[in-house]
Formats: C-alpha cells, sequence, structure tokens
C-alpha cells in the first residue's frame, strides 16, 4: 500500500479519476486471486489472511465499491505488513462484473498468468483455490481456459440456502445450458480460476452485473476455450447480507435474454 498521506499512485487504464489503490509495484507472480467487494467488513479480514495462507506464492487483489461500513480501510489494515496483498477502492461506479473485470486487467498489466475470482462473504472456501489451478493443466490431459468451482456436478453441494434460492440457480443454470448454449452444469458459480491470456484476447464489453459470470462463460466457449468444473461445497454466508435483491434478479434476467440472442448469432472469426 502507498504511505498513509501520499497518493496511492498514479491511475491506471481503467481506474476512475478519484479512485483509491496500493501502489503500482506489485512482487512478482503467477496467481493472483480477485475478490469484488461491498460491505463486506464482518468477512474481509479473514479471506485475506485465509487466501495468503494458502500458498506463499498466491497474491490478493480486493476490488472494493467505496464500500460505506469500512471493507476498505480493512483490507488496507492488514496490506500494510502484507506485500502480497493490494487494494482498488473504485468511486462512482458499482457493480459486480464491472469490478472483476477491472481486477482482471490490473492482474493482466501486472504480468500474472491466472486470476481466481471467489466471493468475499465466506461462502467460497480458498482451500479449493489449488484443485481449480490443478483443473487448469491437467497432467496428461488438455489445458483449460476456466476452471469452475461447480455446486452442480458429483461432489459438489450449497449448503444453507433456502428452498427459494436452490428453485431460482437451478432455473437459472438450466437456461444458461438449454437456451444459451453453454454447455456447463455451474455457470453462475462465482468461484472460477481463469487463464489471463484468454480473458484478454477475448476484448469488447461484458455483462456488468451478476450475469458477467455466464457471460464471461459464453465469450470463452464460443472463442473456443475449454471449460472444466470441479466440484466444491457452497456454504451460504453466515456474516452481512445479500446484494442480490429484486433489481439485481430483474437485470439478471434480462442479461441472460441478450445472451441467448448473442448465442445463436454466428462467431466471429
Amino acid at each position: 500500500m502507498a504511505p498513509e498521506g501520499e497518493a496511492p499512485g498514479t491511475p491506471e487504464p481503467g481506474d476512475g479519476p478519484d479512485d483509491l489503490r496500493s501502489a503500482s509495484a506489485w512482487p512478482p507472480g503467477r496467481v493472483v486471486v480477485v475478490t469484488a467487494t461491498y460491505r463486506e467488513r464482518a468477512t474481509i479480514a479473514a479471506l485475506c489472511r485465509h487466501v495468503l495462507a494458502v500458498d506463499p506464492a498466491l497474491q490478493l487483489l480486493v476490488v472494493d465499491d467505496d464500500s460505506p461500513d469500512g471493507t476498505a480501510d480493512a483490507v488496507r489494515e492488514i496490506a500494510r505488513d502484507q506485500p502480497r496483498l493490494h487494494l482498488h477502492v473504485r468511486r462512482g461506479r458499482r457493480g459486480l462484473g464491472s469490478a472483476i473485470v477491472e481486477g482482471f486487467r490490473a492482474a493482466h498489466r501486472h504480468g500474472f498468468h491466472v486470476a481466481v475470482n471467489m466471493d468475499a462473504d465466506g461462502s467460497h472456501d480458498p482451500d479449493d483455490i489449488p484443485r481449480l489451478l490443478a483443473a487448469l493443466e491437467p497432467v496428461g490431459g488438455v489445458p483449460a481456459a476456466v476452471a469452475l468451482g461447480s455446486r452442480r456436478v458429483p461432489g459438489g453441494r450449497t449448503v444453507g440456502w433456502p428452498l427459494s434460492r436452490h428453485v431460482a440457480s437451478a432455473l437459472v443454470n438450466w437456461f444458461t445450458r438449454w437456451v444459451v448454449w453453454l454447455p456447463v452444469h455451474d455457470a453462475s458459480t462465482g468461484f472460477r480460476a481463469v487463464r489471463l491470456e484468454t480473458f484478454a484476447a477475448l476484448g469488447g464489453a461484458f455483462e456488468p452485473g451478476y450475469a458477467f459470470q455466464e457471460d464471461l462463460l459464453l465469450h470463452i466457449h464460443r472463442a473456443g476455450g475449454r471449460i472444466v468444473e470441479v466440484p466444491i461445497t457452497f456454504t451460504n454466508r453466515t456474516e452481512g447480507q445479500s446484494k442480490a435483491g429484486l433489481r439485481q434478479s430483474l437485470e439478471g434476467i434480462a442479461a441472460l435474454l441478450r445472451m441467448a440472442v448473442r448465442a445463436r448469432m454466428p462467431s466471429r472469426p
């Protein structure tokens, strides 16, 4: 982090003019974990410490949408003694998908090869990160562009959801598989390892909200990238509140309909 009282650094491409971010110099590395946050102070410190303890080579970038609860302050406190922890506070804009995109682009600019996206609310287990990374490079197999932490393949499960969320998730993933023609079982999972070379080659715009997760996979699939699924246990948050309300649900439905139309358009060479 930049020292207190100093500017956080020269804005990088994609930063807003009022954004705050870590110093430009990151330790060299291959894999960075990216988590997008808004009002996650209750869980972010534990996540930061757990991720960085999984492997001494891992780095973590927190992209925070200017949370009013002090999420960024909690990250900044840990980062004072931890050079592998980075923070980008976005000002004047909000949205899960756009935050992840900015995080991925920052990781690519810093020379990383893989970004692991995960939620900051405790629903994803950082100890599963090595399994996702291994799935990208299977021994004797074909390398993958994306490894998904899947709740909907044998061995995967969800803990703590009410029936309504199980039904909504099942409908979204049915639509994505059979109408959008995306051949995966859990396209909406937010736990995934993405090869940044593949991501950077896609270009173009992505859905800015929660439907970014499905949209990124659609882009990769249509570009010929291989997608694999690794079973995980998803545990519903026990701290804080979900940010997915009625508005976000309606926006997600509209985005899936747009994706279904795009799926039927010829792929660009």
